[in-house]
């Protein structure tokens, strides 16, 4: 089985920095968020530590449901996210 992925620009505004990534849309929000947390240690210091952030859609402001699926989801290549 082929892993396919959406490129998507990610920015976490209480960092500010900004990540252009690959993310599989075979996984749902919450896995991927996840995987962030794992992979970038900032996101489980000072503000994020004890809360799960939530993914938004800059463009239209649309808050994704946790459990949501990708390719459920309108996020495609060259979505623009924000990590709150």
């Amino acid at each position: 089985m082929m892993n396919f992925r959406v490129y998507v620009t990610l920015e976490i505004p209480i960092l500010d920095e900004k990540y252009e990534l690959f993310v599989p849309i075979d996984r749902r929000i919450h896995d991927v968020i996840g995987l962030l947390r794992a992979n970038m240690p900032e996101l489980n210091e000072n503000y994020y530590q004890n809360r799960i952030p939530c993914l938004y859609n800059k463009s239209s402001g649309e808050l994704y449901d946790m459990n949501q699926i990708i390719k459920d989801s309108n996020i495609k290549t060259g979505t623009r996210l924000l990590l709150i």
